[in-house]
């Protein structure tokens, strides 16, 4: 028996371990309760109200931003043309050919022209030396050999202006070459390979492709943009993604009733010249509520803002401007908060 009472001790403190894990265990989870709460206590803000600008969509028209012009300046036959209505050329690249056929004859003649001239010259210098030794030994005429000398620098004067002369004409054949004057849209061709044009003719015209889009608003809305701005595009044609535009000058001219503007679009923009395009202009600045979509939750077609009242949050309802969130991910709240409300994220309470 008294082995017996000696191992009781021992045996209770056995039983008391497990007993003083659990409640170890319930002491963590207590802890990791309270840190959560806590955490969820943090995700809390202050209602505040912002500047707003309200934008409505203008219709404006896209034109090029730069224009030229591929103009011949010869008369002659278009005997090459490498571009068509759409095409993508870059500076420089050959557009298109102009022959005139009354130069190479010319040029011809003058190339005979110049060999003569060339001969005589040869000939000339190479009499004028063998004269000069006649003329050390007394068998030639001073005067005489005077004059050869002034023709020689004559032939020599009819040479150059022969050379400069078929230069010239070189120089007029090359412009025949007809080059792109930028980076650019081919937007029209006036000709056909085989036309017969003359000096100033066009034969095509380009719209550049450097991300200048070049607006022409209503003249209402003149006030309503300014340098520097930036808005935003919208092509309703071809879908509704909005791009956006910083305008980066604005003509101080009305055409046909618009304002024109030019607009450097972020990443460019595919369209059509001539294109309608939806340009969200600002109207006007308001005050309003916007909160981040996190914090509101919406429950059987009523959204909801967990709001502070006293010591608690309860889920306050609210109405939505707009069921999509802005740019920025936030809603903006017509009713249901008041600039000063604390709110906090839905589902951080037990």
């Amino acid at each position: 028996m008294r082995h017996l009472d000696s191992m009781r001790p021992i045996q209770a403190i056995r039983n008391l371990a497990p007993r003083c894990a659990a409640s170890r265990q319930r002491f963590a989870a207590a802890a990791f309760l309270l840190a959560v709460t806590g955490s969820a206590h943090a995700q809390t803000l202050t209602v505040r109200e912002s500047i707003v600008i309200d934008y409505r969509p203008v219709i404006a028209r896209i034109e090029a931003g730069d224009t030229a012009t591929a103009r011949s300046r010869l008369e002659g036959v278009v005997t090459r043309l490498n571009v068509v209505e759409g095409q993508i050329v870059k500076a420089g690249d050959l557009v298109a050919i102009v022959t005139d056929n009354t130069l190479n004859p010319k040029l011809s003649a003058l190339g005979s022209n110049i060999d003569g001239l060339k001969s005589q010259v040869k000939q000339a210098e190479s009499d004028i030396a063998r004269n000069e030794e006649l003329l050390a030994k007394g068998f030639y005429a001073r005067a005489r050999l005077n004059e050869e000398k002034t023709s020689l620098e004559v032939l020599k004067r009819s040479l150059d202006s022969a050379i400069a002369e078929r230069l010239a004409l070189s120089a007029r054949e090359a412009e025949g070459r007809i080059l792109a004057p930028a980076e650019a849209h081919v937007t029209d061709v006036s000709v056909v390979q085989g036309s017969v044009v003359s000096p100033g003719d066009v034969l095509a015209g380009f719209s550049t492709v450097n991300g200048v889009v070049r607006l022409a608003l209503p003249e209402r809305h003149a006030a309503t943009i300014r340098q520097g701005e930036t808005i935003s595009l919208r092509l309703p044609s071809r879908s509704d993604e909005v791009r956006s535009a910083t305008i980066i000058k604005i003509y101080p001219e009305l055409r046909q009733g618009a304002v024109v503007a030019d607009a450097r679009v972020e990443g460019g923009l595919t369209a059509l010249f001539g294109e309608r395009v939806d340009v969200l202009a600002p109207v006007g600045e308001r005050r309003a509520i916007r909160i981040p979509k996190d914090y509101v939750s919406t429950r059987f077609g009523v959204d909801f803002v967990r709001v502070e009242v006293g010591e608690r949050f309860i889920d306050a309802p609210v109405a939505l401007a707009a069921p999509l969130v802005d740019a920025a991910g936030q809603y903006e709240i017509l009713s249901g908060v008041k600039a000063g409300d604390r709110i906090e994220k839905p589902g951080q309470r037990p």
